[in-house]
């Protein structure tokens, strides 16, 4: 799977929490309140965390010139940067 798509799942599954506790909040007992709020901080947690690796990864990955002949002088180098999750 990727990133951009577990993202996607957890972020739905954090927006349909909420909207339980929104709209359920009356019929919903203290106790599976209080779960549905933690798991709703869980998720959001974990999403931060995935933002911040993608971050990292993104500001770690080397750049690497590459020569390349026959070719005029403004194109002989380009910039090659390996993207490891699409989005």
């Amino acid at each position: 799977m990727v990133l951009a798509e577990i993202r996607r799942i957890l972020e739905k599954r954090r927006c349909n929490l909420i909207n339980m506790l929104e709209n359920g909040r009356d019929e919903l007992e203290l106790g599976k309140q209080h779960q549905i709020y933690g798991a709703i901080k869980e998720l959001e947690n974990v999403l931060k965390t995935l933002d911040y690796h993608r971050e990292m990864n993104i500001n770690s990955q080397p750049i690497e010139l590459k020569s390349e002949k026959n070719k005029p002088v403004f194109e002989k180098f380009s910039l090659k940067i390996r993207k490891t999750a699409k989005e």
